[in-house]
C-alpha cells in the first residue's frame, strides 16, 4: 500500500536530493582539492627541491673541477681552496639528494654519487701532483671522462625529475579542469532539481493552499455555500480543507440556529404586540395560549390565574382541556409556589433559592404524560397574577432560549392582562361617567327650562310694578324693585348661558348663517355696553373698519362681542380703557378686545375656555360672574371655523383676539 503524501515527505524528498547534490559537490571539490594539494605538495616540497639539489650537485662538482684544474695549471693556492670548499659542499648536497629521493630514485642518485665519488677519488690524487707537471696533466686527462660520466648521469636524473615535474603539473591542471566540470555539472543538476522541487511544491502544495485561501476569501465575501476540495494535495492540506469544511458546516448550523432563534424572537415579539393590543382580558389570554402553542410547538398550554384576581378568567387552556380533559388535575393545583418572575422546567434542576414544585403539581404533570414541562410566573411588577404552563408530549427538551422567550411572553401576558383589566375598569368608569354626564345635562336642561318660566312671570310682574299699573311706588320701593330687576336679568342671563352651553355639548346647537355686516354688530355692541362703561368710569374705544361682511349667525356673533366687552368692562378698574378693534387682514377678519384691567395669572390661562372657570384674582376681589362666558365664546368661534387666543399679563390687562374667515 503506497504511503500517504505529506508536506513533510514532499519537502524532505525535494530538499534531500538538493542536500545530496550539495554534499556530492562538496565531496568532489574537496577530493579534487586534496589531490591537487598532494600534487602541488609533492612538486613543491620534493621534486623541485630535488631538482635544485641535483643542480647544486652538478654545480659543486663543476666548481671542484675548475678549482683543481686551475691549481694544477697555475699553481694558485686560492684555486685549491675553492676546490676544498666544493669538496665540503659536495657532502652536504649528496646528503640532501639522498634525503629527498624516493625509493624509485635512490638508484639514480646512488649511480651519479658513485660516478662523482670516482671523480673525487681521482681528484684527490691530482691534488697531490705538482702544479704544471706532466703528472698533473695526465691526471687531468684521466679525470675528464670520469667527470663526463658523472655529468651524463646527472643530466639523466635531471631529465627524469623534469619529466616528473611536468607530469605533476599536468595532473594538477587536469584535476582543476575535472573539478570545475564536476562542480558545474553538480551545480546545474542542483539548480534543475531545485526548479523541479519548486514546480512540484507549487503543484502539490502551493496550488492546493491557494485554492483553500481562495475558498476562505470567497466565504468571507459572502459565498457561504462554497466548500474546499478535501481530496487534493498532501495529507496536511487535505486535513486543513476538511477542517475548513467542518467549520463551514458548524457555521451553517450556528447561522441556521441563529436564524431560527431570530424567527422565534420575532414571533414572540409579534405575539407580545398582539397580547397587549387586546383590550379585554379574555381575548389577551386566548391570544397568548394559541400563540405559544403555535410558536413553541406545545401540545398543551394552560394559564392559571392566582386567587383573588378580579375581572380575569381563572383558567384558560388551548382546547379547554382544563374542563374534564387531560389538564383537569393540573388546573386544580395551586400555582402559588411559583414566585414572581420564576421559571421552572423538568429538563433542569432548580436554581439555588428557587422554589421547587410541590408533589401535587408533579403528579398532575405525570397525569398529562411523560413530556417535558415548562412553567413560568405571569406577573406585573412584584404582583404575581398567575402561572403559564407549556407541555410537549414526547417533544424535544426546552432549551435555554425557549425558557427566555417563554419568560418574555409571560411578562407580556402579565402586562397585557394588567392593561386589559385597567381598560375594562376604565370602560365601566367611562360608561358610568357618561350616564352621570347625561343625567347632568338632562337635569341642567330641565332645571333651566323650569326656572325660565317663573323668571318670565317675575319679570313681567316686575315690569308692571315699575310702570305703576298697580299704583304709585314710593322711592324706596322703586329702588328695591330695580335691584330685583337687575338680579332677575342676571339670573335669566345665567339660565340662557346654561341652556346654550347644554345645547353646544349635546350637539343641538346650530348656527343660522347668512350675510352679516360685522361693522354694524360691533357698533351696536359698543353702544349697548356704553352705559355700563360710563357707570364704571371706564373709557370705551372702538376702531372698526367699514363694510366687513362675512357669512355668520348674527345673534351668536353679537353674543361673542357682548360677552367679550362685558368681561373687559367688568374686570377693568375706574379710569381704565377698553378697546375694540375690528379689521380685515388678507382673507380673515380680526376682532380684538383689549383692556387695562387686572389681567389673568399666567399659570391659569390654559383653563380660560373651560366651563365655570374663574381666575383666582377675580374670586379674591369678589367680582361676580359664572365662568361660562368665555366657554360659550370659544364654542361659537369654533362653530364659525375661527380661532380665539388670549394674551394677558397679571396687573397689566388682557387682549382677546378672534380670527374669523372672511366672505
Amino acid at each position: 500500500m503506497p504511503r500517504e503524501r505529506t508536506v513533510g515527505r514532499l519537502l524532505t524528498r525535494a530538499f534531500g536530493v538538493l542536500v545530496v547534490l550539495i554534499v556530492c559537490t562538496g565531496v568532489a571539490e574537496t577530493t579534487a582539492l586534496v589531490m591537487q594539494h598532494r600534487v602541488v605538495d609533492e612538486l613543491s616540497t620534493r621534486v623541485q627541491p630535488l631538482q635544485l639539489a641535483n643542480a647544486d650537485l652538478r654545480s659543486v662538482l663543476a666548481d671542484g673541477q675548475r678549482g683543481l684544474r686551475g691549481y694544477l695549471l697555475t699553481g694558485d693556492g686560492e684555486l685549491l681552496a675553492s676546490y676544498g670548499a666544493a669538496r665540503t659542499d659536495f657532502e652536504q648536497v649528496a646528503a640532501t639528494l639522498r634525503k629527498l629521493s624516493r625509493d624509485d630514485e635512490k638508484d639514480a642518485v646512488a649511480r651519479q654519487l658513485a660516478k662523482a665519488g670516482h671523480w673525487w677519488a681521482l681528484a684527490e690524487r691530482q691534488r697531490t701532483a705538482p702544479p704544471r707537471s706532466s703528472a698533473a696533466a695526465g691526471f687531468v686527462a684521466q679525470g675528464k671522462p670520469l667527470f663526463q660520466a658523472f655529468h651524463s648521469e646527472n643530466q639523466a636524473f635531471d631529465a627524469a625529475l623534469a619529466a616528473r615535474a611536468a607530469d605533476l603539473r599536468e595532473r594538477s591542471a587536469t584535476l582543476g579542469v575535472v573539478t570545475t566540470a564536476v562542480v558545474v555539472a553538480l551545480t546545474v543538476l542542483a539548480a534543475i532539481t531545485a526548479v523541479l522541487a519548486a514546480v512540484q511544491t507549487a503543484r502539490k502544495i502551493t496550488r492546493p493552499l491557494a485554492r483553500i485561501i481562495s475558498v476562505i476569501g470567497r466565504r468571507r465575501s459572502g459565498e457561504l455555500d462554497i466548500r474546499a476540495d478535501a481530496t487534493a494535495g498532501p495529507v496536511e492540506i487535505r486535513a486543513v480543507a476538511q477542517a475548513i469544511n467542518e467549520m463551514a458546516e458548524v457555521g451553517d448550523r450556528i447561522r441556521a440556529a441563529e436564524k431560527d432563534s431570530a424567527r422565534l424572537r420575532a414571533e414572540v415579539r409579534q405575539l407580545g404586540y398582539r397580547i397587549r393590543a387586546h383590550l379585554w382580558v379574555g381575548d389577551a389570554l386566548t391570544e397568548a395560549v394559541r400563540g405559544l402553542a403555535e410558536i413553541f410547538h406545545a401540545d398543551h398550554v394552560l394559564v392559571r390565574m392566582a386567587p383573588g384576581q378580579t375581572d380575569v378568567p381563572p383558567l384558560v387552556s388551548l382546547r379547554d382541556e382544563h374542563a374534564g380533559g387531560v389538564l383537569e388535575e393540573l388546573a386544580g393545583c395551586d400555582a402559588s409556589w411559583l414566585g414572581s418572575g420564576d421559571v421552572w422546567t423538568t429538563d433542569e434542576q432548580a436554581a439555588a433559592g428557587q422554589a421547587a414544585p410541590p408533589e401535587p403539581e408533579r403528579r398532575a404533570w405525570a397525569a398529562v404524560g411523560d413530556g417535558t414541562v415548562l412553567t413560568a410566573a405571569v406577573s406585573v411588577g412584584d404582583e404575581r397574577l398567575g402561572a403559564l404552563t407549556l407541555i410537549r408530549d414526547g417533544g424535544p427538551a426546552w432549551t435555554p432560549a425557549d425558557v427566555r422567550l417563554v419568560e418574555a411572553v409571560a411578562a407580556d401576558l402579565g402586562r397585557g392582562v394588567h392593561h386589559a383589566r385597567l381598560f375594562e375598569r376604565e370602560q365601566h368608569l367611562v360608561a358610568r361617567l357618561k350616564e352621570l354626564d347625561t343625567a347632568k345635562k338632562d337635569f341642567m336642561s330641565t332645571v333651566s327650562h323650569e326656572l325660565r318660566t317663573p323668571l318670565t312671570s317675575i319679570a313681567g310682574y316686575l315690569e308692571l310694578l315699575l310702570d305703576a299699573d298697580a299704583g304709585e311706588l314710593a322711592p324706596p320701593q322703586r329702588k328695591m324693585l330695580e335691584v330685583i330687576g337687575r338680579n332677575t336679568r342676571r339670573l335669566r342671563e345665567l339660565i340662557e348661558d346654561i341652556l346654550i352651553l347644554s345645547k353646544i355639548e349635546s350637539g343641538s346647537f346650530r348656527a343660522s348663517r347668512r350675510p352679516v355686516d360685522l361693522t354694524e354688530l360691533a357698533e351696536s355692541a359698543v353702544a349697548g355696553m356704553a352705559p355700563a362703561a360710563a357707570k364704571g368710569e371706564v373709557e370705551l374705544r372702538s376702531e372698526v373698519d367699514r363694510s366687513l361682511e362675512l357669512t355668520a349667525d348674527p345673534d351668536q356673533l353679537d353674543r361673542v362681542l357682548t360677552n367679550l366687552l362685558s368681561n373687559a368692562v367688568k374686570f377693568t378698574p375706574a379710569r381704565g380703557t377698553v378697546t375694540l378693534v375690528v379689521r380685515r387682514e388678507a382673507d380673515e377678519i380680526h376682532v380684538s378686545v383689549s383692556d387695562t384691567g387686572m389681567g389673568i395669572p399666567s399659570g391659569e390661562q390654559q383653563g380660560l375656555f373651560s366651563r365655570f372657570f374663574r381666575a383666582s384674582n377675580a374670586v379674591h376681589r369678589a367680582i361676580p360672574g359664572t365662568g361660562l362666558g368665555l366657554a360659550i365664546v370659544h364654542k361659537i368661534v369654533e362653530n364659525h371655523g375661527g380661532h380665539i387666543s388670549v394674551q394677558s399679563v397679571e396687573g397689566s390687562g388682557t387682549t382677546v383676539t378672534i380670527r374669523l374667515p372672511a366672505g
